[in-house]
């Protein structure tokens, strides 16, 4: 169909007896809406846990058993790594006091995996932390999406 000008007549056959192609694309705008507002809840939530007392337990919920995280000024960090992303985030931690994402993409990769890309404004104290962030996340066999990798980048 792609590229093709119908006239009306196949416009209103499309229309009364649509193809599986059809069907399909139709059906693709709100199986992507829906990711998108999955991923965008899925990061708020890793948002909210990087700036809680003890983000560890929630951080691991939310991440894929490989998953890798770069903060600026930190070594890579894994959850079975040295230093696993566990001991790095166990209180005393404290990312953020508070956060705002600004600019915020959702990149679809394909119905399984998706990228949220932002720019951060956070502060810690006094402290202003400008940032560039991404989150790629994957959807496990039950269901859940999991951090596959998180990136901030100083500005």
């Amino acid at each position: 169909m792609a590229g093709r000008v119908l006239d009306r007549t196949q416009l209103v056959h499309l229309i009364e007896k649509p193809t599986s192609s059809c069907i399909a694309l139709a059906a693709m705008a709100p199986i992507h809406e829906r990711i998108r507002e999955d991923l965008l809840i899925k990061e708020r939530s890793l948002w909210t846990a990087l700036t809680s007392a003890d983000p560890g337990p929630e951080i691991e919920k939310l991440s894929n058993s490989e998953a890798n995280f770069l903060f600026p000024k930190t070594p890579i960090l894994t959850l079975d790594g040295e230093p696993s992303l566990q001991q790095t985030l166990k209180p005393p931690f404290h990312h953020f006091d508070s956060f705002e994402l600004k600019d915020v993409r959702v990149i679809i990769i394909d119905l399984m995996a998706g990228t949220v890309t932002y720019n951060i404004n956070a502060s810690k104290g006094k402290e202003q932390y400008r940032a560039t962030g991404s989150t790629t996340w994957s959807q496990a066999s039950d269901g859940e999406w999991r951090v596959v990798a998180h990136t901030e980048t100083l500005l």
